[in-house]
Protein backbone atom coordinates (compact mmCIF):
# COMPACT_ATOMS: atom_id res chain seq x y z
CA UNK A 1 0.00 0.00 0.00
CA UNK A 2 1.38 3.33 -0.99
CA UNK A 3 2.08 5.80 1.80
CA UNK A 4 -0.19 8.42 2.57
CA UNK A 5 -1.70 9.97 5.72
CA UNK A 6 -5.37 9.34 6.66
CA UNK A 7 -8.04 11.39 5.29
CA UNK A 8 -11.15 12.33 7.70
CA UNK A 9 -14.00 13.30 6.47
CA UNK A 10 -16.79 14.23 8.50
CA UNK A 11 -20.25 14.95 7.34
CA UNK A 12 -21.10 18.29 7.89
CA UNK A 13 -24.65 19.11 5.27
CA UNK A 14 -26.81 17.88 2.86
CA UNK A 15 -28.34 19.36 -0.16
CA UNK A 16 -31.70 18.57 -0.68
CA UNK A 17 -33.90 18.13 2.26
CA UNK A 18 -37.02 17.30 2.45
CA UNK A 19 -39.72 19.70 0.84
CA UNK A 20 -43.41 19.67 2.05
CA UNK A 21 -43.06 16.21 2.65
CA UNK A 22 -40.48 14.75 -0.33
CA UNK A 23 -37.39 14.85 -1.10
CA UNK A 24 -35.76 17.92 -3.50
CA UNK A 25 -33.83 15.93 -5.04
CA UNK A 26 -34.81 12.27 -6.56
CA UNK A 27 -32.02 9.88 -7.81
CA UNK A 28 -28.96 12.97 -8.50
CA UNK A 29 -26.79 11.51 -10.83
CA UNK A 30 -23.69 13.37 -12.09
CA UNK A 31 -22.33 16.09 -10.14
CA UNK A 32 -20.00 18.78 -11.13
CA UNK A 33 -18.01 21.48 -9.20
CA UNK A 34 -17.48 24.91 -11.09
CA UNK A 35 -14.72 26.99 -9.37
CA UNK A 36 -15.45 29.96 -10.61
CA UNK A 37 -18.57 31.06 -8.86
CA UNK A 38 -18.82 28.42 -6.60
CA UNK A 39 -21.17 26.29 -8.17
CA UNK A 40 -22.04 22.86 -7.44
CA UNK A 41 -24.17 21.50 -10.40
CA UNK A 42 -26.63 18.35 -9.80
CA UNK A 43 -28.35 15.83 -12.60
CA UNK A 44 -31.56 15.64 -10.80
CA UNK A 45 -32.14 12.96 -13.12
CA UNK A 46 -35.69 11.55 -11.62
CA UNK A 47 -37.03 15.21 -11.40
CA UNK A 48 -35.34 15.46 -15.51
CA UNK A 49 -33.61 19.08 -14.69
CA UNK A 50 -30.55 19.76 -13.81
CA UNK A 51 -29.85 21.85 -10.41
CA UNK A 52 -26.99 24.06 -8.87
CA UNK A 53 -26.06 25.13 -4.93
CA UNK A 54 -23.85 27.91 -3.61
CA UNK A 55 -20.91 27.33 -1.83
CA UNK A 56 -22.44 28.18 1.37
CA UNK A 57 -25.54 25.18 -0.11
CA UNK A 58 -28.43 27.75 -1.13
CA UNK A 59 -30.11 26.88 -4.23
CA UNK A 60 -28.89 29.08 -7.01
CA UNK A 61 -30.73 27.33 -10.43
CA UNK A 62 -33.03 25.35 -11.70
CA UNK A 63 -32.69 24.48 -15.22
CA UNK A 64 -35.52 21.84 -16.43
CA UNK A 65 -36.41 22.39 -20.15
CA UNK A 66 -33.51 20.02 -21.29
CA UNK A 67 -34.94 16.85 -20.09
CA UNK A 68 -33.34 13.91 -18.07
CA UNK A 69 -29.50 14.28 -17.41
CA UNK A 70 -26.49 11.36 -16.60
CA UNK A 71 -22.96 13.81 -16.74
CA UNK A 72 -22.54 16.79 -15.83
CA UNK A 73 -18.75 18.81 -16.29
CA UNK A 74 -17.51 22.20 -16.60
CA UNK A 75 -15.44 22.99 -19.12
CA UNK A 76 -12.26 25.52 -18.27
CA UNK A 77 -14.26 28.27 -19.75
CA UNK A 78 -16.84 27.55 -17.61
CA UNK A 79 -19.60 26.40 -20.05
CA UNK A 80 -21.12 23.37 -18.53
CA UNK A 81 -21.31 19.64 -20.57
CA UNK A 82 -24.72 17.78 -19.82
CA UNK A 83 -24.91 14.24 -21.12
CA UNK A 84 -27.99 12.13 -21.67
CA UNK A 85 -28.83 9.12 -23.57
CA UNK A 86 -28.82 10.76 -26.84
CA UNK A 87 -26.27 13.35 -26.69
CA UNK A 88 -24.00 15.95 -25.12
CA UNK A 89 -25.37 19.46 -24.76
CA UNK A 90 -22.87 22.45 -24.23
CA UNK A 91 -24.29 25.51 -22.55
CA UNK A 92 -22.51 28.32 -21.76
CA UNK A 93 -21.29 29.91 -18.59
CA UNK A 94 -24.98 31.65 -17.80
CA UNK A 95 -26.41 28.23 -19.04
CA UNK A 96 -28.07 28.91 -22.28
CA UNK A 97 -27.91 26.11 -24.88
CA UNK A 98 -24.83 26.29 -27.49
CA UNK A 99 -24.78 23.55 -29.33
CA UNK A 100 -25.73 19.75 -29.05
CA UNK A 101 -22.75 17.35 -30.18
CA UNK A 102 -22.05 13.58 -30.02
CA UNK A 103 -24.95 12.63 -32.18
CA UNK A 104 -22.96 10.14 -34.31
CA UNK A 105 -25.08 6.83 -33.57
CA UNK A 106 -29.09 8.36 -32.73
CA UNK A 107 -29.98 7.26 -36.23
CA UNK A 108 -28.84 3.98 -35.63
CA UNK A 109 -30.30 3.69 -31.75
CA UNK A 110 -26.97 2.72 -30.68
CA UNK A 111 -26.28 5.62 -27.83
CA UNK A 112 -26.71 5.09 -23.89
CA UNK A 113 -24.36 7.93 -22.89
CA UNK A 114 -24.00 8.02 -19.13
CA UNK A 115 -20.56 9.99 -17.50
CA UNK A 116 -18.52 12.86 -18.88
CA UNK A 117 -15.40 14.77 -18.25
CA UNK A 118 -12.75 16.88 -19.97
CA UNK A 119 -9.01 17.07 -19.68
CA UNK A 120 -6.56 19.62 -19.06
CA UNK A 121 -7.04 20.65 -23.05
CA UNK A 122 -10.86 20.84 -22.79
CA UNK A 123 -11.15 17.78 -24.55
CA UNK A 124 -14.76 15.93 -24.18
CA UNK A 125 -15.02 11.66 -23.08
CA UNK A 126 -17.92 10.67 -22.65
CA UNK A 127 -18.99 7.20 -21.35
CA UNK A 128 -21.31 5.25 -24.67
CA UNK A 129 -22.90 2.27 -22.40
CA UNK A 130 -24.63 1.08 -25.28
CA UNK A 131 -21.21 0.70 -27.55
CA UNK A 132 -18.98 0.29 -24.33
CA UNK A 133 -16.27 2.97 -25.78
CA UNK A 134 -15.52 6.34 -24.56
CA UNK A 135 -16.02 8.27 -27.59
CA UNK A 136 -13.67 11.75 -27.53
CA UNK A 137 -14.63 14.76 -28.91
CA UNK A 138 -12.93 18.27 -30.07
CA UNK A 139 -14.36 21.11 -27.16
CA UNK A 140 -14.29 23.73 -30.42
CA UNK A 141 -15.58 22.04 -33.47
CA UNK A 142 -17.71 18.99 -31.56
CA UNK A 143 -16.26 16.70 -34.05
CA UNK A 144 -15.21 12.82 -32.56
CA UNK A 145 -11.59 12.42 -32.48
CA UNK A 146 -11.19 9.12 -31.44
CA UNK A 147 -12.66 5.97 -29.33
CA UNK A 148 -11.39 3.49 -27.62
CA UNK A 149 -12.40 0.28 -25.48
CA UNK A 150 -15.26 -2.53 -26.51
CA UNK A 151 -17.44 -5.16 -25.07
CA UNK A 152 -14.50 -7.07 -24.54
CA UNK A 153 -13.04 -4.55 -22.16
CA UNK A 154 -15.84 -2.59 -20.57
CA UNK A 155 -18.79 -4.90 -18.71
CA UNK A 156 -20.04 -1.42 -18.53
CA UNK A 157 -19.33 2.11 -18.04
CA UNK A 158 -20.63 4.92 -15.46
CA UNK A 159 -18.67 7.50 -14.84
CA UNK A 160 -14.86 8.74 -15.67
CA UNK A 161 -12.59 11.20 -14.65
CA UNK A 162 -9.07 12.80 -16.46
CA UNK A 163 -6.14 13.93 -14.50
CA UNK A 164 -2.36 13.80 -14.58
CA UNK A 165 -2.57 12.43 -18.06
CA UNK A 166 -5.00 9.89 -17.86
CA UNK A 167 -8.20 8.73 -17.82
CA UNK A 168 -10.22 6.41 -15.56
CA UNK A 169 -13.42 4.54 -15.87
CA UNK A 170 -16.08 3.31 -13.90
CA UNK A 171 -17.55 -0.59 -14.55
CA UNK A 172 -20.32 -1.45 -11.89
CA UNK A 173 -20.76 -4.81 -13.51
CA UNK A 174 -16.79 -5.71 -13.99
CA UNK A 175 -16.22 -4.07 -9.97
CA UNK A 176 -13.67 -2.24 -11.15
CA UNK A 177 -11.74 0.73 -12.73
CA UNK A 178 -10.09 0.69 -16.04
CA UNK A 179 -7.13 3.17 -16.62
CA UNK A 180 -6.09 4.79 -19.81
CA UNK A 181 -3.73 7.05 -21.33
CA UNK A 182 -5.66 10.20 -22.76
CA UNK A 183 -5.15 8.84 -26.16
CA UNK A 184 -6.94 5.77 -25.26
CA UNK A 185 -3.79 3.34 -24.72
CA UNK A 186 -4.85 0.65 -22.09
CA UNK A 187 -2.85 0.45 -18.93
CA UNK A 188 -4.62 -1.70 -16.10
CA UNK A 189 -7.63 -2.11 -14.09
CA UNK A 190 -7.73 -2.30 -10.34
CA UNK A 191 -10.85 -2.39 -7.58
CA UNK A 192 -11.54 -6.00 -8.06
CA UNK A 193 -8.61 -8.11 -6.56
CA UNK A 194 -8.60 -8.32 -2.97
CA UNK A 195 -5.82 -8.21 -0.64
CA UNK A 196 -5.15 -8.06 3.42
CA UNK A 197 -5.72 -4.91 3.40
CA UNK A 198 -8.40 -4.66 0.86
CA UNK A 199 -10.16 -8.05 1.66
CA UNK A 200 -13.67 -6.52 0.16
CA UNK A 201 -13.53 -5.91 -3.64
CA UNK A 202 -15.21 -2.98 -5.18
CA UNK A 203 -19.42 -3.99 -5.37
CA UNK A 204 -20.75 -1.47 -8.57
CA UNK A 205 -18.36 0.89 -8.47
CA UNK A 206 -19.82 4.23 -10.38
CA UNK A 207 -18.95 8.02 -9.40
CA UNK A 208 -15.28 8.88 -9.50
CA UNK A 209 -13.27 11.97 -8.49
CA UNK A 210 -9.31 13.13 -8.24
CA UNK A 211 -8.23 15.12 -5.78
CA UNK A 212 -6.83 18.45 -6.90
CA UNK A 213 -3.17 18.80 -6.47
CA UNK A 214 -2.62 15.01 -5.51
CA UNK A 215 -1.75 11.76 -7.07
CA UNK A 216 -5.07 9.59 -5.28
CA UNK A 217 -8.73 9.05 -6.52
CA UNK A 218 -11.54 8.25 -4.57
CA UNK A 219 -14.06 5.82 -5.80
CA UNK A 220 -18.19 5.16 -4.70
CA UNK A 221 -18.49 2.08 -4.05
CA UNK A 222 -22.15 1.84 -4.88
CA UNK A 223 -23.53 -1.79 -3.51
CA UNK A 224 -20.85 -1.68 -0.52
CA UNK A 225 -21.79 1.91 1.15
CA UNK A 226 -18.45 3.17 1.12
CA UNK A 227 -15.80 5.40 -0.65
CA UNK A 228 -12.61 3.62 -1.25
CA UNK A 229 -9.68 5.90 -1.44
CA UNK A 230 -7.32 4.29 -4.60
CA UNK A 231 -3.36 5.54 -5.86
CA UNK A 232 -3.51 6.64 -9.07
CA UNK A 233 -1.47 3.38 -9.82
CA UNK A 234 -4.64 1.34 -8.47
CA UNK A 235 -3.07 0.55 -5.14
CA UNK A 236 -5.62 1.19 -2.03
CA UNK A 237 -5.33 3.65 0.24
CA UNK A 238 -8.58 4.02 2.58
CA UNK A 239 -12.10 3.47 3.26
CA UNK A 240 -14.95 5.92 4.33
CA UNK A 241 -17.92 4.90 5.42
CA UNK A 242 -19.97 7.16 7.86
CA UNK A 243 -22.15 8.56 6.72
CA UNK A 244 -22.29 7.35 2.88
CA UNK A 245 -25.61 5.04 1.59
CA UNK A 246 -25.66 4.06 -1.87
CA UNK A 247 -23.52 6.59 -3.32
CA UNK A 248 -23.68 7.55 -7.11
CA UNK A 249 -21.28 10.52 -8.33
CA UNK A 250 -18.77 12.87 -6.35
CA UNK A 251 -17.35 16.24 -6.55
CA UNK A 252 -14.31 18.22 -4.92
CA UNK A 253 -14.78 21.84 -3.97
CA UNK A 254 -11.62 24.43 -3.89
CA UNK A 255 -12.07 24.05 -0.22
CA UNK A 256 -11.40 20.63 0.03
CA UNK A 257 -15.40 19.53 0.72
CA UNK A 258 -16.94 16.40 -1.05
CA UNK A 259 -20.27 16.23 -2.35
CA UNK A 260 -21.53 12.61 -2.50
CA UNK A 261 -24.95 11.78 -4.26
CA UNK A 262 -27.05 9.50 -2.94
CA UNK A 263 -30.57 8.53 -3.79
CA UNK A 264 -32.30 11.27 -2.67
CA UNK A 265 -29.73 13.94 -1.31
CA UNK A 266 -26.32 15.34 -1.81
CA UNK A 267 -24.11 14.54 1.71
CA UNK A 268 -21.35 17.27 2.22
CA UNK A 269 -18.23 16.44 3.68
CA UNK A 270 -15.26 18.41 5.50
CA UNK A 271 -11.69 17.49 4.87
CA UNK A 272 -9.75 17.00 7.72
CA UNK A 273 -5.87 15.61 6.79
Amino acid sequence: MASTSQITFSLINTLGSLEFGKSFLNQPRGIAYRPSDGLLFIADSKNERVVAFTEDNKLAKIVSHYGTKNGIAVMSNDQVLMSDELQVLILSSDLRLTRTIACDDIQAGLTNYQGICVDENDSIYVCDQANRQIKVYDPKSGAIIRFFGDKNLFSSLAYCTATNGHIYVTDPQGSCVHKFTLDGIYVQRFGSETSSVFPLALSSPRGITAFPDSSHLLIADSHNDRLVLFHENGEFQQLITGGIEYPESLAVNKKGHLFVAMTDRIGVFSRQS
